[in-house]
């Protein structure tokens, strides 16, 4: 009997003591809770996690998107053989300034709640499980950023099928979310939810979309609507659609007879039109997001897109003609009367311009198919198609405006040259991610460079108009100026030569092995002061020479390694250590920061001495 009781008071213990209301995950940096908003649920239901982070003074951690992929971004990932998660809702994030960073960074600071939701993923699953739920980061002060870190707080889930609590608990914590914006998690995030060991980032093409998101989480709604619309009036002097304004215009003259009011409502009801036949097309690649965004990660698919604009860029240069169908390209022409034949007209002239158009159009499809919001998939395409519209309804009110227009003639040639040299860059910097970097980083440039030089050197369609030849030297200028800007070869290969370790047990059995003494270099990805080192102080040829009477290792820590980073006390980086050949570290001469060739030259020979 007493031997029950024991045993029974161990079993509440252990159930107390797995109580998220009872404690709260710490790391030097955070803590942490999770709470479930229901007692009982059924296998069925979506479970809705809250989490509440408190995040200490003086630090901050990054948000759940981040532009500077040097740096560790925050995620909570479950175990995937009982629960997935289907959704996450992050609140705003802040944008702060900090020394070791040239732009504003997206960041939480104080307290913050975040929810997931959970599915069950096991049908047969009963009675009271234990769910871990990890929260991975990177915590930053006004300085430095840190090692990123995990911690992981358990929350109890009750299931039974046959009954459920309908009543929700924990509300004050429920309360502090807004469950209206969720995040759609990439493959790389869904992956990560199956595994409760250190994070591992992967670069796949979906990471190349992810820029696109970031790009207008990081400009605001405001600010890519009217970089879009830009981009609609832009699309009016591509050779597809300008040849189209005046015979559009006088449409809208004959029919109006010189009324300046009816032919602006024309234009209107041209815009419209128009409207309509992007906007759907918005609202179905959301509609069929999942599909699409599942697409674009496969390579073939990205491998077909680049050939599509391969194709489009050489019909740019005359190899063949991409037409629309004469019976549809007649469509647009037809002298339609009133109102409805402006919409039709406006209608029809989106196939008519698709095949100068498609790539921009292609590139918005491609972010909305990820969001799956069919409301941001009918407004961006329905201010892509207000900018195509605009010149028109401004052309429409004086149908003599027609005769100022410059002529479509040879220097539209020039001008399908030069979207044809776009294409092809389209569709090299679609198959980046199956290219490597190093690769990459030399011949995009140079791609841009070469294409400057044929626009200068060999080019001479449009000569005889003048504006247009301005413009197309400046251009080229521009393109040769930025492409020998930013090619970027690899550093000098001349550097400390490195052996990467990556765990406590390597770096020992090396220092034994070598018997000499050693220098230990710990870096990471998001480190700037560590690239610093690299570039300026590695690369000195008389601490090259130097090196070769050490044992040089170096310690990736771009995600979290506890081990290492407790054996050697490495609480930020960059880190160097010095050790004797016995593996003794001399405690005077560990940098924690950039240091200057001269001053690392001097602590070497300290030790040579």
């Amino acid at each position: 009997m007493q031997l029950k009781k024991v045993l029974f008071f161990l079993c509440f213990l252990s159930v107390i003591i797995s109580d998220h209301n009872a404690f709260s995950q710490k790391s030097d940096y955070l803590e942490f809770s999770a709470f479930p908003d229901r007692e009982i649920y059924s296998v069925n239901d979506t479970v809705k996690i809250a989490l509440n982070v408190s995040i200490n003074k003086p630090y901050h951690i990054n948000s759940y998107v981040v532009e500077d992929p040097t740096l560790i971004k925050t995620s909570v990932s479950v175990p995937e053989n009982k629960f997935k998660i289907i959704s996450s809702f992050f609140p705003e994030s802040e944008k702060l300034k900090f020394e070791f960073s040239d732009n504003e960074i997206n960041v939480y600071e104080g307290k913050i709640a975040v929810g997931i939701y959970l599915t069950v993923t096991d049908k047969n699953l009963s009675g009271i499980l234990i769910v871990p739920v990890k929260l991975s980061f990177q915590a930053c002060d006004e300085k430095a950023c840190y090692p990123p870190k995990s911690v992981t707080d358990t929350v109890r889930i009750n299931i039974d099928s046959d009954k459920r609590s309908a009543e929700t608990i924990n509300k004050d914590v429920f309360s502090k979310i807004d469950f209206s914006r969720p995040v759609l998690l990439n493959s790389a995030e869904k992956k990560e939810q199956g595994k409760l060991t250190e994070n591992v980032r992967t670069e796949s093409p979906q990471s190349q979309e992810d820029q696109v998101s970031n790009w207008m989480q990081e400009k605001g709604l405001l600010v890519s609507l009217f970089l879009i619309f830009l981009g609609g009036l832009a699309l009016n002097l591509t050779p597809c659609v300008y040849p189209l304004i005046p015979i559009t215009v006088s449409f809208f003259g004959a029919q109006t007879s010189g009324s300046k009011s009816q032919s602006i409502l024309m234009g209107i009801f041209y815009a419209l039109g128009m409207s309509i036949t992007y906007s759907a097309l918005g609202v179905f690649a959301a509609l069929t997001g999942s599909l699409l965004g599942t697409a674009l990660q496969n390579p073939v698919v990205i491998i077909v897109i680049a050939l599509i604009m391969l194709a489009l860029g050489l019909s740019m240069f005359g190899l063949f003609e991409i037409k629309v169908p004469q019976s549809l390209a007649l469509m647009g022409n037809k002298n339609r009367s009133g109102y409805i034949g402006s919409v039709l007209m406006g209608l029809t002239v989106g196939f008519i311009a698709a095949p100068c158009i498609g790539p921009f159009v292609l590139s918005l499809l491609v972010f909305v198919g990820k969001t799956g919001n069919p409301l941001t998939g009918f407004l961006l395409f329905f201010i892509l198609s207000m900018g195509l519209g605009l010149p028109y309804i401004f052309l429409a009110a004086s149908s003599s405006s027609i005769s100022k227009l410059p002529r479509s003639g040879e220097w539209m040639e020039g001008i399908k040259i030069i979207f044809g040299f776009i294409l092809f860059g389209m569709a090299l910097n679609t198959l980046e991610p199956l290219i490597p970097k190093e690769i990459f980083k030399i011949v995009f440039p140079l791609y841009i460079i070469l294409a400057g030089v044929y626009l200068i050197l060999v080019d001479k369609k449009g000569k005889n108009a003048q504006f247009y030849t301005h413009v197309k030297y400046f251009i080229a200028i521009l393109a040769v100026v930025y492409g020998t800007w930013n090619i970027k070869p690899d550093a000098s290969s001349a550097s400390v030569n490195w052996q990467m370790h990556s765990s406590v047990e390597s770096i020992e059995n090396s220092i034994r092995s070598a018997d000499k003494p050693v220098i230990i270099d710990f870096y990471a990805d998001w480190c700037a002061q560590c690239k610093e080192l690299d570039e300026y102080t590695y690369t000195d040829p008389e601490i090259i020479e130097l090196s070769k009477s050490f044992n040089n290792i170096k310690v990736d820590l771009t995600q979290e390694n506890s081990s290492i980073s407790d054996k050697y006390n490495i609480k930020g980086l960059p880190v160097v250590l010095f050790m004797d050949s016995k593996g003794n570290e001399i405690k005077e001469l560990r940098v924690t920061g950039f240091e200057k060739p001269e001053e690392f030259k001097k602590k070497i020979n300290s030790i040579l001495k």
